[in-house]
């Protein structure tokens, strides 16, 4: 053994000394070790296909004293050192330490150190040292000391790269190179194995070219270095290095061994015992101070995981491993998931599916292995909120019962269902006005000329029967107007004495448009009936909104829709079944269909805004809440009777109207004209035309214009003046309101009649500001018209607003 290398083992068993006081109980962790494949003699894949060498045997050794556990990566040197500088190794067995790579790595302490040597053909004598390199093939691997040499002495244009040691040998001894640069120990290791014998050593070391090799780690991993040099120390310690050594090195460097180096090596092997003994007296210290703390700290945590199990609002289930039967035994319960799941508040608990009902979806839930969702509760009414999450070979289940937030979430979606229903019916109110508007003014042209025309004809013309039936559905539509506002609410309801039979006959030959023959209809009539005292607009509405749900019930099938009318007294008991009745006398009308039926749960629901049971976009739920709204203004009330499978029976009661009904006013003429001129005002040119005829029918001298500024141009112009004005509501530019005003300015005292489809309460009254004195409802007919204008020039007796 040379005096260099017993030198370095004294330096290793002092620096061990240190090193195991500073890493203490260092615990060994598992590291990649990167195993050279093309690196003899130090680690070499044999012919036999494994794995040798001085570093791997070397290696293997520290793991095995050190009780270390090593992951080895296999591959050539520019693969494996490539891999470690790069951080995906941990551990390289043979690394030759330079200044350079000590600031990206840490190194052991040397296990070997060798001297540089040139190697060239046998013969050569030209080149005795690295000067004489100049000029010449100069095989090197990349990346090795002897590459930085002849860089540093100027050489690099001398070098010819190879893969390896062992290449540039080879190249040498075939004469494909001149010289290489290698350490003399593994240089002539090489060439002893592969057989080259045209391969001699320049005598004397290189300068600057001594390589010591060590075993490297990554940056920051003390305590694996610790570890290494702790096993380096031991071989040497127990002779396991030199075996290895003479394994490797002995056929070309034979051991020759002094008193000196025995000394030595028994003053290194003292150190190392020494450093052993404390070592290990340090370690064990540690581990039992560790272990008390850890031990402290799981106390801690399970304590702290206790309180948060334990006090936790949701509740929380530990599930072990599935059974055989698919079921999962309930291992641990909080007291919340005791409260959700009924379980007992001590002992133990029965299996998952066991413990609900049977058809309860959260055991099916918990073995699909879905993350999260919300199911009804079992057994009872309610939501929970059910998540599954691993724990171990364990699952744990998490149950909130989310009711109150379902039904949040509910009746938020209700609301926002009702608030779009209700923006929806103001857009329909303020599209009736303007609708009803147009709809009268082509109703007045219609009615008008119409009358004009049976004027024109006389009675007995063939035409006259014509005429009335576009008369009679020119009402009807005028009607249907008026209906359409009071459902907007852009126009009051009124009330009069009405017979209940037409109006049911009018809405069942309604109904039979809708229902297309495939329901027959049935009227049964009563032999005496009192009137009501209704808005027959709304009454129409009740009847229909009943009938046309009875029909779209029986949809699909052949049906019965009955219709009853009778009067019936009721007494002071009906008030407990229907409070909203007081005891009198009513007209009960009954609508029957041959339906499915109705539930009892969707009974108690069907007046309520909104609800309905038609498919999404069929219907709005507004129909029979809408008729419950009209009975109740009316002092009535509507009733329900079903059964699933045996149709539904409907009841709506009128208050029958007291007294002797009115009797019918004769078809009177309206009162006629005395040649008064009138001023009649209105943008369509069809309605001031049609209404200035009518005006000369009736005894009268019209000036007609469809622009307020000609009007007001010929009321302050010179000539007769005028008795009345008649002027439309809604005009462009200056409307009738404001026409109306400038009258009052230029005229004071003149009459003023106002025509429209429809009077906002707004606009009645501004009329009764400016001291109006009649309003008519469009359409105008004769009668209507000449009523209005006789009542504001003083003579009849029409109502201020004539229906």
């Amino acid at each position: 053994m040379s005096s260099r290398r017993l030198r370095d083992f004294v330096r290793l068993g002092a620096w061990l000394v240190l090193a195991t006081l500073v890493a203490g109980a260092a615990e060994p962790r598992p590291a990649k070790v990167g195993v050279l494949t093309d690196n003899y003699p130090f680690s070499f894949r044999d012919t036999d296909g494994e794995v040798k060498g001085f570093a791997f045997e070397m290696v293997r050794e520290i793991e095995r004293v050190m009780d270390l556990r090593f992951e080895r990566t296999e591959g050539r040197t520019p693969e494996i050192n490539g891999a470690f500088m790069a951080g995906r190794l941990d551990v390289l067995q043979s690394f030759a330490h330079s200044p350079e790579r000590e600031e990206k790595f840490d190194f052991s302490f040397p296990y070997l150190t060798m001297a540089g040597a040139i190697f060239v053909r046998e013969g050569e004598t030209r080149i005795a040292a690295l000067a004489d390199l100049r000029g010449r093939r100069v095989a090197v691997h990349r990346g090795s000391l002897g590459e930085d040499l002849l860089r540093a002495a100027g050489l690099a244009d001398s070098i010819r790269y190879v893969d390896s040691v062992e290449q540039s040998l080879v190249q040498l001894d075939r004469g494909e190179a001149d010289a290489t640069l290698a350490t003399r120990l593994s240089g002539l290791a090489l060439a002893h194995r592969s057989g080259l014998k045209r391969i001699r050593v320049v005598p004397g070391d290189v300068p600057g070219y001594e390589v010591r090799y060590c075993i490297a780690v990554a940056k920051g991993e003390r305590e694996l270095l610790a570890r290494v040099n702790e096993g380096l120390a031991i071989l040497v310690r127990t002779g396991r290095f030199d075996v290895i050594y003479r394994r490797w090195f002995g056929q070309v460097e034979p051991r020759r061994y002094s008193a000196a180096d025995v000394a030595l090596v028994v003053a290194a092997g003292l150190a190392l015992a020494l450093a052993v003994a404390l070592w290990a007296f340090l370690r064990q210290r540690t581990l039992r101070l560790r272990i008390a703390q850890q031990a402290a700290e799981i106390r801690r945590s399970e304590e702290r995981l206790r309180a948060v199990f334990e006090g936790a609002h949701d509740g929380l289930v530990v599930l072990g491993p599935a059974l055989p039967d698919g079921d999962f035994p309930v291992e641990q319960a909080n007291p919340s998931a005791r409260r959700l799941l009924g379980l007992p508040a001590t002992g133990t608990a029965p299996g998952l599916r066991a413990l609900l009902p049977a058809d309860s979806p959260v055991p099916d839930f918990v073995a699909a292995g879905r993350p999260e969702a919300e199911l009804e509760c079992a057994g009872r009414t309610g939501r929970w909120r059910v998540s599954v999450a691993p724990l171990g070979d364990r699952r744990l289940l998490t149950v909130a019962d989310v009711t109150e937030a379902a039904e949040a979430r509910e009746r938020l979606r209700r609301q926002e269902a009702q608030m779009v229903q209700k923006q929806k019916l103001e857009a329909v109110g303020t599209l009736a006005g303007g609708v009803a508007h147009d709809f009268n003014n082509l109703l007045t042209a219609i009615v008008g000329n119409t009358e004009l025309a049976q004027l024109e004809s006389g009675r007995g013309h063939p035409a006259e029967e014509y005429l009335q039936r576009v008369l009679q559905a020119a009402r009807r539509a005028g009607q249907l107007a008026k209906q359409i506002l009071t459902f907007s609410r852009q126009a009051e309801p009124t009330r009069e004495r009405l017979a209940v039979t037409p109006l049911i006959e009018e809405t069942l030959g309604l109904v039979r448009s809708v229902a297309r023959g495939k329901v027959d209809l049935v009227h049964e009539r009563a032999a005496e009936l009192p009137g009501i005292v209704a808005d027959p607009a709304q009454v129409h509405q009740v009847l229909m909104n009943i009938a046309t749900n009875a029909v779209q019930a029986m949809a699909g099938r052949h049906g019965v829709l009955t219709v009853t009318e009778e009067a019936v007294e009721l007494g002071a008991e009906v008030q407990s079944q229907h409070p909203a009745l007081r005891p009198g006398a009513y007209v009960r009308i009954g609508v029957r269909d041959t339906g499915p039926g109705m539930a009892a749960e969707v009974q108690a629901r069907i007046f309520e805004p909104f609800f309905t049971t038609k498919e999404l976009g069929s219907g709005t739920g507004l129909g029979l809440s809408v008729v419950h709204g009209i009975m109740e203004r009316h002092g009535g009330a509507v009733t329900v009777y079903s059964q699933p499978g045996r149709g539904t029976l409907f009841h709506v009661y009128f208050p029958a109207a007291t007294g002797a009904a009115p009797s019918a006013d004769p078809d009177l003429p309206p009162p006629r004209g005395a040649g008064e001129r009138v001023l009649f005002v209105d943008d369509d040119p069809v309605i001031a035309r049609t209404a200035g005829e009518i005006l000369v029918r009736l005894g009268y001298r019209p000036s007609v214009h469809t622009r307020a500024e000609d009007a007001l141009a010929e009321l302050a112009g010179p000539g007769e003046g005028f008795a009345a004005v008649v002027s439309d509501l809604a005009m462009p530019g200056c409307g009738g309101l404001e026409l109306a005003a400038r009258v009052r300015t230029l005229r004071p005292g003149l009459p003023i009649v106002l025509a429209s489809g429809f009077f906002s309460g707004a606009e009645r009254q501004a009329a009764d500001t400016l001291g109006i004195e009649v309003c008519l409802h469009k359409p105008l007919t004769l009668a209507a018209l000449g009523r209005g204008v006789a009542r504001c020039l003083g003579r009849g007796s029409a109502p201020p607003f004539p229906d």
